[in-house]
């Protein structure tokens, strides 16, 4: 083993020399270190004979060659002898996702999850981020085979949610294999505790939608009170996917009492997504859901969450049996929030035997809830989540909305093309320099409809005609 290294100088290929100080993890292939100047750490092997030893360094010269996203930390230096190894940068004020994961033991559960780690809204948004870095890797044909909260990092600062991800010697292309894939078992998929497939991206979008539904729900998708009261030997089979979903509605026995209520901490669309992983995609890998459909429903949740006003928990903004919007931590009443969704206009013209019909049609895109805080719009998007670190191009905003004494209003300081319609009027007015109260009902423009007469549009357009906004 390598645990008394402390003061080591270790020299790369390149011939750069580092200095070895505190151990800072031992993990299942070797160990890793600081370095002297606290801004790298250092990778050491302690596994494997000289064979093995040279497969990991042949791996490692491939991922320094190869492009990934920017939030893999990539190995910046490799090390051949006496070790093998490599030198990466280390981010420093980032915590292991695990933090986030399991509650300090004798933590406030109520202030650990909702003031100490952000509450639901920065979860999400951090589900968004990770889950869209893995997809952006699988359009890569690369899979990961080891995701778990040892290897992806989170800002520690509960107002930011930037991510990084470390150990890249974990990435592969599926159907290739290097002889050093390790995994954790309670990520592993299925097939992958049965011994049946080697990891790929199916293997991954399971273990990932682990991942998330741990960070939302704080507890594992197939360990309900059944297995969550039972012994070792239970775990490792409910691991092994021989226990039904926690959520399953035809495989009740296996619910949980611990965990968050999953009706409270996941939209619509995301608890479609986790029974479409982990009851049709238990078995069948190509039926579960791809890191991408998780990364969009993701965000699509974070925009849909809601501040209570008398506890401050972030909570998904959802009528209850009575119509009311109620707080699922301290049980308030909280006002109705107000929401801007995002409309497309699209133009189909059909040819039928008696002639040409002009169909115009509309679909709901994006809907938000505006926020007591600057809601800056770009793109037609909502763009105000958390600043990053990483982050040095300032958002390009297309129009802000502004709460004021709990009345909004819109402002465009960019004078971009803007028209706002009053609820019950057929007058479209510029949005210029004056800011112009908005009320449920009221119609945002982002361009002169004035000029789209119907003659003009059946003659030249096809398909989306335009975006525009409702309040409501």
């Amino acid at each position: 083993m390598l645990q008394d290294l402390e003061g080591t100088v270790i020299q790369t290929i390149s011939g750069k020399k580092y200095v070895l100080t505190d151990m800072l993890a031992e993990t299942a292939q070797g160990v890793i270190y600081s370095d002297a100047s606290d801004k790298l750490q250092i990778k050491l092997y302690t596994n494997g004979d000289s064979i093995q030893q040279k497969k990991y360094l042949n791996k490692l010269k491939w991922l320094i060659a190869e492009d990934y996203p920017k939030q893999f930390i990539k190995p910046l230096e490799l090390i051949e002898t006496p070790y093998v190894g490599y030198v990466m940068e280390k981010k420093t004020d980032f915590i292991s996702l695990n933090k986030l994961l399991i509650p300090p033991q004798g933590a406030d559960f109520f202030e650990w999850y909702n003031q100490k780690t952000g509450g639901l809204r920065r979860r999400f948004f951090l589900a968004y981020q990770i889950a869209m870095q893995f997809a952006r890797l699988h359009d890569l044909n690369r899979a990961y085979s080891d995701i778990s909260g040892n290897n992806i990092f989170v800002d520690e600062n509960p107002a930011l949610a930037s991510i990084c991800i470390t150990d890249m010697d974990n990435i592969y292309i599926p159907g290739k294999n290097f002889d050093n894939i390790f995994a954790t078992s309670r990520y592993m998929a299925p097939e992958i505790m049965n011994k049946k497939f080697m990891p790929d991206t199916f293997t991954d979008d399971y273990s990932l939608a682990v991942i998330l539904f741990e960070l939302l729900r704080i507890g594992h998708p197939y360990v309900g009170d059944l297995v969550e009261n039972g012994n070792l030997e239970q775990r490792k089979q409910a691991y092994s996917g021989l226990y039904p979903y926690e959520d399953d509605p035809d495989e009740i026995g296996n619910k949980s009492s611990q965990m968050l209520p999953i009706s409270i901490v996941t939209s619509k669309n995301l608890r479609k997504l986790f029974r479409k992983t982990f009851i049709d995609g238990k078995e069948n890998r190509i039926k579960r859901a791809s890191a991408r459909e998780f990364s969009l429903a993701c965000l699509e949740a974070s925009n849909l969450v809601m501040k209570c006003s008398t506890c401050g928990a972030w909570h998904l903004a959802e009528m209850d049996g009575d119509n009311q919007y109620v707080c699922p931590w301290c049980e308030s009443v909280n006002d109705e929030p107000m929401l801007i969704q995002f409309k497309d206009m699209y133009y189909m013209p059909r040819t039928y035997k008696r002639g040409p019909t002009d169909v115009f049609k509309e679909k709901d895109v994006n809907v938000f809830v505006l926020r007591e805080e600057k809601n800056t719009v770009t793109n037609n998007y909502i763009s105000n989540f958390y600043i990053k670190r990483e982050s040095t191009k300032p958002i390009k905003q297309y129009f802000i909305i502004q709460d004021r004494d709990k009345k909004f209003y819109i402002l465009n300081p960019d004078k971009n093309e803007l028209y706002l319609q009053k609820a019950k009027s057929e007058k479209k007015v510029p949005i210029l320099d004056k800011a112009i109260e908005i009320k449920r009902g009221d119609t945002i423009f982002f361009q002169n409809m004035g000029i789209l007469e119907k003659e003009a549009i059946a003659k030249n357009s096809q398909g989306l005609l335009f975006r525009y906004a409702v309040i409501r």
